[in-house]
């Protein structure tokens, strides 16, 4: 694949890191909002605009993590999520960037949910999971490729138009194709 698909590619996956960031600093200003006020008044009026039956297992639960919530606990989860989408703006940024270290960090992270995603998956089958599980998997493969690809042309330069890849090269170099200017030395 070439280094332009790659870049589309990178560009991608980095605005869908940085859309997950996003995300869990909005999540994090809605528990801060939450600070000092009557969680059950807010679970009433969260089940009445989402039309839950109060006498559900669903409000039931709703209730239950009201009554356990504390401040201590919303001020756990907020820095919590502010980490976590400190390190998905680091990682977009730097694979927007094309950055070297950001493709082992975007592996590395999508690495680390996998073996929780296929327990999750086996202990309760359902196509959500799969589609995460899938989704990861294709992300973290393709930054592989990269990874790989980038060593590849780092490593042996790709030869352009029948110009050799090491040895003096004769004539002027072919810039159209990527060619050097200067002249190869000689091994």
């Amino acid at each position: 694949m070439g280094k332009r698909f790659h870049r589309y590619g990178l560009r991608m996956v980095a605005v869908v890191e940085a859309l997950k960031g996003v995300a869990v600093v909005a999540l994090s200003l809605v528990l801060l909002s939450l600070l000092h006020k009557d969680l059950d008044a807010v679970v009433d009026r969260l089940i009445e605009v989402l039309r839950v039956n109060p006498d559900s297992r669903v409000a039931d639960w709703f209730y239950e993590v009201a009554d356990r919530t504390t401040g201590r606990g919303i001020w756990t989860a907020v820095s919590v999520g502010l980490l976590y989408a400190t390190c998905r703006f680091v990682e977009g940024y730097g694979l927007w960037r094309e950055r070297h270290w950001a493709e082992w960090f975007a592996v590395i992270s999508g690495a680390v949910y996998l073996p929780f995603e296929i327990y999750a998956l086996c202990a309760h089958p359902h196509w959500t999971r799969f589609a995460v599980l899938v989704g990861n998997f294709v992300v973290v493969f393709y930054i592989l490729k990269v990874l790989v690809d980038n060593r590849r042309e780092r490593c042996c330069p790709p030869v352009c138009e029948g110009r050799p890849a090491s040895g003096a090269v004769e004539g002027p170099p072919n810039l159209e194709c990527g060619g050097d200017p200067r002249p190869v030395p000689r091994s």
